[in-house]
């Protein structure tokens, strides 16, 4: 990706400017520099968040990024050109803002915005993409990297760098965690150690619940346990025991059922024969009953019969009283049709009297018929006058409402015309509100500078106190860091001489003939002297000690540096605050200059004040409150003149339409009366209400006339029907009389024939009939008596034959025997269940703690893997290594091995970075410590002995070759371009000296590189150069040195 362009539009402290990086020389190395706090900075800013919508490192949002000096009405933008793989990519995104309205007073909230412009390598647009979470996904795809990983590779911190060259492991750790994203390593160790603590207790609970089953445990013979699977050996033969005392139970309990059913057997039997004897007894005394009986049952026999019979031959009966009945009714229907017949002739008598009156009727039907078609044919030519009337009236009426309307139209047209006058008095009087407008927009302008004006010197005033307040703290913290560093300075002496003496005297000890001396060099030691002997673990400690305070010591100094280069750019702070506040107090004066002379070329209101700077707004708010009512009112009287115009020229077109229209409703009207003086001749008075009056009149009279005619035929025809219906029904009458007569007379033949034969009554037999409720209960008590006769004698002879040679049995005696029997059976079964229950209850704790058993022997097995792995990946081995920090060492390789390359070509073969494998004391000194091999010593040297332009050197390379790194790992992604971030002010001419000759070594790479910072001895070595200059009030500007 190579940088094209980069314009910020009220963005941090610009307000419109551009940075065109096609200026520049491509792959070449640039200086970006500026007063502190001009906003060098703010340009990545600009980059990045026109890319993902946030700055460098997060650290604000696109809303906080809105400039200070920017007018309320104008938007905050950043876009972005830039090229890659022969493609143009042109960004422009907006924040969150809020702005103030164009137009009238208030404020509108507006969303963010993104809009990317894709071109081809000839230049032509391809695509457009304004949708914001497309466009954030095309650059992610595009650029393979997110916001965290672009400010990695194009922005490099070199203070950071060299801090990190120096850190122990544990800082490195951290930091690399958060560029490689290892933290599933630390998250999956913590996980661990979490397993470990569940699976530590799991198991207590598992040995809670086997302490809990084995107090449960019932013994036979109580013993001592002390372990679960000793607790297993001993319940197990404790159970055999138990086992077989069931067994013996069980044996016993067998044989007292096994007697106890003989003595139930032999009982029951016992019981039966005793049984037996008492029903034989019974069944005698029923015999004799049965037989005392005999007679009577005999007699009802005779009685069933009769009664059978009577049913029987009930239905020949029936049928007789059936014909009797059929012939009474025939014979009363003759009676009744003889009845009607004779009321029907003597009404035919009474229809003959009442012709004459019919006659007389008929005639008046055809007179009325005759004067119906006479008025018939009148009424039309009445309907006719009657609407010739109401039009004649009509348009009486519209002649006078025309009259009425050409009136009232004459009085508004004289209405109107006086209010048209007037009004254009009213708007001649208003006319001057436009002038005064524009005084008012310029007059608001002004006091909206000045307050701007007063809003930056209280600003300056107030940063400038801050900075005052910031530098004396800096001051104070400065001489607590010198006590601090002499202090350790101190320290670190007596540590130093105390580690001698300690390695002298080692290595005095050590000495030989004919061995060279450490110290001195001499082969012969002839005057070796006694010294104090120290342990191995001593001098240890005290190399621990001393590297520790070395550690301490460098810390402070760079503390102490930092501090002073903070204290010089609180200094210069101080001094372009000031200079801004007295600028801003200039202005101020000025501003309100121009406000007193624009107030007075006003035009002068009631009610207006002296224009003091607390009056100042709410007298212009008053100014240009009575002018809005002016305006107003101008407004309204145009509209109202425009209106009353209007309104005149309708007015004189409808009193020429309503008068056209009176003329022709005159000559209508005379039209109409003529018509109608024609039709009310030829009436002859007669109207059509009255024609209306007497053509009902006389149809009612029709209608009566023509139902009285019509209800004598319907007589008529009703009685000579009736006769001959009534006659034919007489004559078969009489002919079914004489069929049921011969019918009754053929059942009464019937049932006298039967009595005879059964030597019976009709009387007897009717009282038999009515006793037919009886034969039920006649037949069930015979037949009762029967089956009880035959039961009686079958149920005899068996019992006979049952206890014929039984001897008396002893029933008492041998209930006793069962029930003692059945006792002894009953406790040895209670006392069988007991047991059977101790055993399952035992059995089955025995079953639950061998479960137990094995699963805490399985749970065992794997706490002690996990514990193994967990000290395993929390680097609790041999080399002190934990998963994440082995996994970091793989990264840290990879970047050394890339940063080797670069470093070899900056030190020109003299220094290689390794990654140290010495085992530190503690974990944290162990793993990711970087040492340096200097070639020309041979030997290995720890970081922090480097100087300052060689420290520089190696961070330089160090950095940008984690940014290459980063990248690869994103995905190959090109990045043309390099930001560097400070870092040089700290240095001294000869370290300032070889960081320049490594920048302009990596120059030759190929890539652009930016150097931020504002270092003045740069500015002679870098010839590309980009300003950023301030205007002392905040703004700041970009220029390109050409």
């Amino acid at each position: 990706m190579q940088p094209k362009s980069l314009q910020m539009k009220n963005f941090g402290p610009f307000i419109d400017e551009k940075l065109d990086f096609s200026q520049l020389q491509a792959g070449g190395l640039f200086l970006i520099s500026g007063k502190t706090g001009a906003g060098k900075t703010t340009i990545f800013d600009g980059m990045t968040f026109a890319l993902f919508g946030e700055t460098s490192g997060n650290l604000r949002s696109g809303k906080e990024m809105r400039s200070m000096f920017a007018s309320p009405t104008e938007e905050t933008s950043v876009t972005f050109t830039f090229e890659h793989q022969r493609f143009t990519y042109q960004i422009q995104r907006k924040p969150e803002q809020t702005l103030a309205k164009k137009r009238g007073d208030g404020v509108t909230n507006q969303t963010a915005k993104v809009q990317l412009t894709i071109f081809d390598a000839e230049g032509k647009e391809k695509k457009q993409i304004s949708k914001r979470t497309e466009v954030d996904a095309f650059i992610k795809d595009l650029l393979q990297l997110d916001a965290k990983q672009f400010f990695q590779i194009m922005m490099l911190p070199q203070g950071e760098f060299r801090n990190f060259l120096i850190a122990s492991s544990n800082e490195k750790e951290r930091v690399l965690r958060n560029l490689f994203g290892t933290e599933m390593y630390q998250q999956f160790n913590e996980w661990l150690k979490e397993q470990v603590k569940a699976q530590s207790k799991k198991l207590e609970h598992q040995q809670l619940l086997a302490s809990q089953i084995m107090e449960r445990f019932e013994w036979e013979e109580a013993q001592e346990v002390l372990t679960v699977a000793e607790g297993l050996t001993l319940w197990a033969q404790d159970l055999e025991k138990q086992q077989a005392q069931l067994q013996q139970l069980l044996h016993k309990k067998d044989q007292a059922i096994q007697e106890m059913k003989a003595a139930q057997d032999a009982f029951y039997r016992a019981k039966e024969i005793e049984n037996a004897r008492i029903e034989w007894q019974g069944l005698q005394e029923k015999a004799r009953e049965l037989h005392a009986k005999k007679t009577e049952i005999a007699q009802k026999k005779a009685q069933l019969n009769q009664l059978v019979w009577a049913l029987e031959h009930q239905e020949i009966m029936q049928q007789k009283e059936e014909r009797v009945k059929e012939a009474q009714q025939a014979a009363q229907q003759i009676n009744e049709t003889k009845q009607q017949l004779q009321e029907i002739q003597q009404q035919q008598v009474s229809w003959q009297d009442q012709r004459a009156l019919i006659d007389g009727i008929k005639k008046k039907q055809e007179a009325a018929s005759q004067k119906v078609q006479r008025i018939q044919q009148q009424i039309p030519l009445a309907q006719r006058t009657q609407a010739q009337q109401e039009e004649v009236a009509q348009l009486e009426k519209a002649a006078q409402q025309q009259t009425t309307e050409l009136t009232k139209i004459n009085q508004a047209q004289a209405s109107a015309k006086a209010q048209a006058q007037h009004l254009v008095e009213e708007i001649e009087t208003l006319r001057g509100f436009q002038t005064e407008a524009v005084k008012l927009v310029e007059t608001q302008a002004l006091v909206e500078k000045w307050q701007q004006a007063k809003a930056q010197f209280r600003e300056a005033e107030q940063k400038a106190g801050e900075q005052q307040q910031i530098h004396s703290e800096l001051v104070l913290e400065q001489q607590q860091l010198a006590a601090s560093l002499l202090e350790l300075q101190k320290t670190l002496k007596q540590e130093t001489s105390q580690n001698a003496r300690m390695q002298i005297a080692r290595l005095r000890l050590l000495l030989e003939e004919n061995e060279p001396c450490p110290v001195c060099g001499s082969l012969d030691h002839p005057n070796t002297q006694e010294h104090t002997t120290y342990r191995i673990e001593d001098i240890i400690a005290s190399e621990q000690r001393l590297e520790q305070t070395q550690e301490k010591l460098t810390k402070i100094q760079q503390q102490v540096s930092a501090n002073q280069t903070l204290q010089e750019q609180a200094t210069l702070r101080i001094s372009e605050w000031q200079a801004t506040s007295v600028a801003a107090q200039k202005q101020v004066a000025f501003a309100w200059t121009a406000v007193q002379q624009a107030f007075a070329a006003l035009q002068p209101i009631e009610n207006q004040e002296t224009i003091t700077e607390e009056t100042t707004v709410a007298e212009l708010k008053k100014r240009q409150s009575f002018n809005q009512q002016k305006a107003a009112s101008y407004e309204d009287a145009q509209k109202k003149h425009q209106a009353v115009n209007e309104k005149l020229a309708t007015l004189n077109e409808s009193f020429q339409q309503v008068s056209e229209q009176a003329k022709k409703a005159q000559e209508a009207r005379q039209l109409a009366e003529g018509k109608l003086a024609s039709l009310q001749e030829q009436l002859a008075g007669a109207t059509y209400e009255q024609l209306q009056a007497d053509l009902t009149k006389t149809n009612g009279l029709l209608r009566e006339y023509t139902q009285q005619i019509e209800a004598d035929a319907r007589q008529e025809a009703q009685l000579n029907e009736q006769q001959a219906i009534l006659s034919e029904k007489l004559k078969n009458l009489q002919q079914f009389f004489a069929e049921k007569q011969a019918a009754k007379t053929k059942a009464e033949q019937r049932l006298t024939q039967r009595l005879q034969e059964a030597g019976m009554t009709e009387e007897t037999m009717r009282e038999l009939i009515a006793q037919a409720a009886q034969t039920t209960v006649l037949s069930e008590e015979i037949k009762t008596y029967e089956q009880e006769t035959v039961f009686v004698q079958q149920r005899l002879a068996l019992l006979d034959a049952q206890l014929k040679e039984q001897a008396a049995i002893d029933l008492n005696h041998l209930e006793a025997d069962y029930l003692q029997l059945q006792t002894v059976m009953e406790e040895l079964q209670q006392e069988t269940v007991r047991k059977q229950e101790k055993v399952n209850v035992n059995q089955r704790l025995f079953d639950e703690l061998q479960v137990i058993y094995q699963q805490n022997v399985e749970e065992l097995a794997q706490l002690g893997q996990l514990q193994q792995l967990a000290e395993t990946i929390n680097g609790e081995n041999v080399k002190k290594t934990s998963l994440e920090r082995y996994v970091l060492q793989q990264f840290l390789t990879e970047i050394l091995e890339v940063a080797n390359e670069r470093l070899a070509r900056l030190t020109r073969g003299r220094y290689q970075f390794e990654l140290a494998d010495k085992v530190g004391s503690y974990r944290s000194s162990t793993g990711l410590e970087i040492d340096i091999y200097d070639d020309n010593a041979g030997q290995v040297r720890r970081a922090h002995t480097l100087s300052g332009g060689e420290s520089f050197i190696a961070a330089l390379a160090l950095a940008i070759s984690l940014a290459d790194v980063i990248q690869q790992r994103a995905g190959g992604i090109e990045i043309e371009a390099l930001f560097i971030d400070e870092g040089f002010g700290s240095l001294d001419e000869e370290s300032l000296e070889m960081a320049m000759e490594a920048l302009e070594m990596i120059e030759n790479e190929g890539r652009m590189i930016g150097i931020i910072s504002h270092v003045r001895e740069l500015r002679a070595r870098i010839l590309q150069q980009v300003f950023v200059e301030t205007n002392g009030s905040g703004q700041s500007r970009i220029r390109i040195k050409e």
